[in-house]
């Protein structure tokens, strides 16, 4: 089994390699950056930051030295409507910020209600773990603690690999008739029998067209798991 297997390590260890060197790096978050989404007003829970090297012209966010930031997008036409949003910022340590939006702005002549709605609204946008990525920085919401910041990024990093590889995988299926995860995983059986999953926990999920995929883990051991809720069938995924 560890030779069926081996291809699931490989891909542990490297996500780790990948994840340690990413952290490992300091990143000085002054400066200004592109971003899609302005910070504090767009519904998302991350932000994707680039640095950029020339005078945007798009959304950009600057984060002063000061510990204030501002961000935005042009006014592309006095009749649109541009929002501002700007506010403090934190560095909490060399991994993490915290950042908190004090000022809402709106200009142009078809902003209507928002301007009143939101307009110098505050809200604290707590704790992000700073991802470097590439050219990229990613402000991702963080409970602080940095190894489960670690592994989340190391769980995301498995789960996109399996989802490029997974017609690479041989799968077994098992009947079952659970709804939840761990009643669903209580039915995956190692046909080989050299596995035993309850001492396994899942860590990661992820819906995608071919089925519900299960991140497994027990200390540096990881496994997938695929559910096919449409004919209720569970299976391991073993490499060909």
């Amino acid at each position: 089994m560890a030779e069926i297997f081996r291809k699931n390590k490989i891909l542990l260890f490297l996500g780790l390699f990948l994840s340690i060197s990413a952290s490992a790096q300091v990143v000085s978050i002054e400066g200004e950056w592109s971003t899609k989404d302005i910070i504090g007003y767009s519904n998302v829970f991350e932000y994707s930051l680039i640095k950029e090297k020339q005078l945007s012209e798009g959304r950009s966010v600057i984060f002063n030295l000061n510990g204030t930031f501002s961000c935005g997008e042009p006014m592309i036409c006095p009749n649109g409507c541009s929002v501002y949003t700007s506010g403090s910022y934190t560095m909490v340590d060399n991994d993490h910020i915290r950042i908190a939006v004090e000022n809402v702005r709106f200009v142009g002549f078809y902003c209507g209600n928002l301007r009143t709605k939101q307009e110098n609204k505050s809200k604290d946008l707590g704790l992000f773990y700073i991802y470097k990525e590439g050219d990229a920085v990613r402000l991702i919401p963080s409970n602080g603690v940095l190894q489960e910041d670690k592994d989340k990024m190391l769980y995301a990093q498995m789960l996109d690999s399996f989802k490029k590889e997974w017609r690479s995988y041989v799968f077994v299926w098992n009947d079952t008739d659970g709804n939840l995860p761990d009643e669903i995983l209580k039915d995956c059986k190692d046909k080989r029998k050299q596995i035993d999953l309850s001492n396994y926990k899942i860590v990661s999920s992820k819906n995608e067209n071919y089925g519900n995929v299960f991140l497994l883990r027990e200390n540096e051991n990881f496994y997938y798991v695929v559910y096919n809720a449409v004919d209720k069938k569970v299976s391991l995924a073993y490499p060909k």
